[in-house]
C-alpha cells in the first residue's frame, strides 16, 4: 500500500470552479404538499410494537383524568343501617349495600348511605369502610341536596321521607334481593304471630329484582302499587366482591388438601325454610356413604341443632340414616363462614337451594378454592354442579371431588375467578348496564326544584326525627344470605 507521501499532490487552484448561478433552481411551490406525502403509521416503522390479529378490549366505564369533581357528580342514596363488624355477616343485605356503594363510586357517581344515626365511634367499623359517606335522615331533611336516585336494598324508610326525596329530584326504586314471594307465602302460614317491615308500600317509582328473582317482579310491582302493564319488569345485574370476606386484604383463606386430619364435609344452610335446607346435602352424603363404608371422616351441619328439636325430623329422618348411626354427623348451632373456613381449611362444602340460585356463600367458597357442590343452574359451567335435587348425581360428584380436586385446583381457581369477574362491581360490562339504568331514570322536576324541597324540609325534618326514634330504617328480612 502506498504511503501518503507517494500520493499525487493536488493544488486547490487546479480544481474546477462552480458558479452558484449555474446550479439548478428549486422553487418551494414545486415541492409536494404534506397532505400529498404517503402516510406512514408509526407502528409500521422498523422496531415499533405491532399487534397481530384483533384485540379484545376491556375499557373502563368512565375516564379518570377529566372526571367531574365530587360536587358535580350524580348523587345516589342507599338506605341502610350502620354497617359494623357485628352485623356484616348476620345478613347478606349489609354486604349488598356496600358492594353497590363501591360500584357506583367506581362509575364516577357520588353514593351516600342514608342512616338513622351516624356511629358515635369508628372502632367497630371495618377499616376499609371508614371512608364511606354517611348522611342521617335528619341531616338530609334539614339540609336537602339534589338527588338523582334513591335505592332501597332490603331497607325501607317511611312514605313521608320518600315523598321528600322526590322533592329533591330523586327517583325512588326498591331493589328486592330476596325470595319475597316464597317468604310472603310461608310467613302467614308457618309464623302467624310474626310481623316485620318486609314491605313499606307507597311513593315508589319502580321495582327492581335480581336476575335469579325475575319471576317475582310482577308480584313485587303489584304489591307496591307499581303498574304491572308498564314495560317488562326491570332486572338489574347481580354484583359481588370478595373484599368483605377477605377483610380488605387482612384475611387470607385458601383450601388445602387434608394433611393428616379427617376428611370433612360442610353443610351450611339456614334451615328455616325449604328454600335453603340441609336435607338434600345430608341425603347426598348418605347415598355416597352407603357405597363407601368404612369411611373415617365427618360431616358438620351448621344450624343443625334446630332440626333435632323437631320430632318429625329426628324420629323419621335422622335416626334412620346410616351416616348418623355410625356417628359421622355433628349437628351444630349457628356459625359464620369466617369461623368455618378457619376451622376446616380442607373442608368440602355441599350446598342446596330451591329457587335461590345466586348465593354469596357459594361465591365465598369458590374464591377461596373450597370444592363447593352447588345446584345453581345459571352457574352450571362453573365448578361442581349437580342438577336440581339429584341425589345420585350429587353422590357421584362427592367421589369426583375427593379424587380429583387437589390435582385440578388451578383449573378450579380459573372457574372461580371467571365467575367472580362475571359479577364483579368493577366489571365494565356490569357497570355499563347499571349506567344505562341510572341514565334512563329521569330526575323528577319540581316547580322550584331544590328551593321547593327546602320549604318542604321543615315538615319532613319533624317527621324524620319522629320516625328515627321508631327506627324508620327497618331491616327487611329479604334473605338470610343474598
Amino acid at each position: 500500500m502506498p504511503s501518503l507521501s507517494d500520493l499525487p499532490k493536488v493544488c486547490p487552484s487546479d480544481l474546477p470552479k462552480v458558479c452558484p448561478s449555474d446550479l439548478p433552481k428549486v422553487c418551494l411551490s414545486d415541492l409536494p404538499a404534506l397532505s400529498d406525502l404517503p402516510k406512514v403509521c408509526p407502528s409500521a416503522l422498523p422496531g415499533m410494537t405491532r399487534y397481530i390479529g384483533s384485540q379484545t378490549e376491556v375499557k373502563p366505564y368512565t375516564g379518570i383524568v377529566n372526571i367531574n369533581p365530587l360536587i358535580q357528580r350524580k348523587v345516589i342514596l342507599l338506605a341502610t343501617a350502620v354497617i359494623s363488624e357485628e352485623n356484616l355477616f348476620s345478613n347478606g343485605l349489609f354486604q349488598n349495600v356496600y358492594v353497590f356503594y363501591r360500584m357506583f363510586e367506581a362509575m364516577g357517581h357520588l353514593p351516600l348511605m342514608i342512616v338513622n344515626k351516624k356511629p358515635d365511634s369508628m372502632e367497630k367499623i371495618p377499616w376499609y369502610m371508614r371512608d364511606l359517606r354517611l348522611i342521617s335522615i335528619e341531616e338530609l331533611a334539614t339540609n336537602p341536596i339534589p338527588v338523582k336516585l334513591y335505592i332501597e336494598v332490603g331497607m325501607s324508610i317511611d312514605k313521608q321521607m320518600r315523598k321528600f326525596l322526590k322533592m329533591c329530584g330523586a327517583r325512588i326504586a326498591k331493589l328486592y334481593l330476596g325470595n319475597i314471594l316464597n317468604i310472603d307465602i310461608e310467613t302467614p302460614i308457618f309464623y302467624p304471630t310474626m310481623h316485620f317491615a318486609h314491605h313499606v308500600i307507597g311513593e315508589l317509582d319502580d321495582i327492581w329484582v335480581s336476575p335469579h328473582y325475575a319471576q317475582h317482579a310482577e308480584y313485587a310491582r303489584a304489591l307496591n302499587h307499581i303498574d304491572i302493564h308498564k314495560k317488562e319488569p326491570m332486572v338489574v345485574p347481580y354484583v359481588w366482591d370478595s373484599q368483605i370476606l377477605l377483610g380488605g386484604g387482612d384475611r387470607n383463606f385458601q383450601w388445602r388438601p387434608p394433611a393428616g386430619e379427617k376428611e370433612t364435609f360442610l353443610i351450611l344452610e339456614p334451615n328455616i325454610s325449604f328454600q335453603k335446607s340441609s336435607l338434600i346435602p345430608l341425603m347426598i352424603l348418605e347415598a355416597w356413604y352407603r357405597e363407601h363404608k368404612p369411611w373415617n371422616g365427618e360431616v358438620i351441619v351448621i344450624n343443625g341443632e334446630r332440626l333435632l328439636l323437631i320430632p318429625f325430623f329426628k324420629e323419621t329422618i335422622w335416626k334412620n340414616l346410616d351416616i348418623v348411626k355410625d356417628g359421622k354427623v355433628t349437628m351444630r348451632g349457628r356459625t359464620d363462614i369466617l369461623s368455618l373456613l378457619k376451622e376446616f381449611p380442607s373442608g368440602m362444602p355441599v350446598c342446596h337451594q330451591w329457587n335461590n340460585e345466586y348465593n354469596y356463600m357459594v361465591l365465598e367458597y369458590f374464591i377461596t378454592g373450597y370444592p363447593v357442590m352447588h345446584n345453581a343452574s345459571d352457574w352450571k359451567d362453573y365448578g361442581y354442579y349437580y342438577p336440581d335435587s339429584d341425589i345420585e348425581a350429587g353422590a357421584k360428584l362427592v367421589e369426583t371431588i375427593r379424587k380429583t380436586h387437589s390435582e385440578n385446583i388451578n383449573v378450579y381457581r380459573g372457574h372461580a375467578r371467571a365467575l367472580a369477574w362475571r359479577h364483579s362491581p368493577f366489571n365494565p360490562d356490569v357497570q355499563r348496564i347499571w349506567g344505562k339504568i341510572i341514565d334512563e331514570v329521569p330526575s323528577i322536576e319540581t316547580k322550584d326544584g331544590l328551593e321547593a324541597s327546602k320549604e318542604a324540609s321543615k315538615e319532613a325534618s319533624k317527621e324524620a326525627s319522629k320516625e328515627a326514634s321508631k327506627d324508620s330504617l327497618a331491616a327487611s328480612k329479604d334473605a338470610d344470605k343474598a
